[in-house]
This record gives C-alpha cells, sequence and structure tokens, in this order.
C-alpha cells in the first residue's frame, strides 16, 4: 500500500530524504497538504485490502482535520460498520473530537448515533465539551398519548 500511495502521491514532488521518517507511513510526510492528507486518510478507511491497524490509524489521525469530507467520511465509515465495530469506535472518537475542537456537531448525525459509536462520541464530548452534548432526556420519546 506504501508503494502505492507513494506513487499515487509523490508524481512531480522533487524527492526529499531529509523530510522524510524511516518506517513513517507515507501520509505522514510533512509536505503533504492537510487537504490531500485528508483524501488518503478517508481513502485507508475505503480500501478493502487495507489492514484493521492501518484502518484503525488513519481514523484516528483524521481527529486532527476538520472539515466537511473528513466528517462525512467518519460518519459513513461509521453508518457502514453498524455503530457497533471497533473500526465505528475509532471514526467516532475522531468525530467526537471534531466536534469538541470546532465546537459544533451535527445533529442530524447526532441523533442517529447508536451503540458503542454513540458512547464514543458522547465520551468525548462529555470530557472535552459538555456543553455540546444534548440536555438529559431530549430526543427520547415521551409517553404515549392518552397514556400514562
Amino acid at each position: 500500500m506504501r508503494r502505492w500511495l507513494e506513487g499515487l502521491f509523490g508524481r512531480g514532488r522533487p524527492r526529499t530524504v531529509a523530510a522524510s521518517v524511516p518506517g513513517a507511513p507515507v501520509w505522514a510526510e510533512p509536505e503533504i497538504p492537510d487537504e490531500e492528507r485528508a483524501v488518503l486518510l478517508v481513502g485507508i478507511l475505503d480500501d478493502p485490502m487495507a489492514r484493521e491497524d492501518e484502518k484503525y490509524d488513519a481514523a484516528g489521525c483524521l481527529e486532527f482535520l476538520p472539515g466537511p469530507f473528513v466528517e462525512s467520511g467518519l460518519a459513513r465509515i461509521i453508518r457502514a460498520e453498524g455503530f457497533t465495530s471497533v473500526l465505528a469506535q475509532h471514526c467516532a472518537e475522531s468525530l467526537g473530537g471534531i466536534w469538541a475542537r470546532t465546537g459544533e456537531v451535527d445533529p442530524a448525525f447526532m441523533a442517529e448515533l447508536r451503540g458503542p459509536a454513540k458512547d464514543e462520541v458522547f465520551g468525548i464530548l462529555g470530557i472535552r465539551a459538555p456543553h455540546l452534548l444534548p440536555p438529559p432526556g431530549a430526543g427520547r420519546a415521551g409517553p404515549a398519548p392518552g397514556g400514562v
């Protein structure tokens, strides 16, 4: 995968020996702009051939690259993973971190969250930005009409 990414994003760039860290993933190279880095990392999440550990690392790094593309990519993976997988939890943790740092949440997706992914997002927000959490009881169904 490293060679594929180097070939894809290395075209037209001068090879720099001093800037590279031996063994570091190609998406971690300092000369790659953040927008390109975000595309690379979301691409790793989408790559069916990527190893689990690569996907977990990519999901974790996306927390530091906020933006609509990253947020929608994380939300898409969380949904695709059924809100329960380890990858969904890593993506949810990053999404919660982005929301906490930017001070903005996606209320529609927040309402959609469930299971371990919801626990991750709410846990991050509870620690870093509790003011972004919905008030207790919000979004829960009330008693049935005419019922007690």
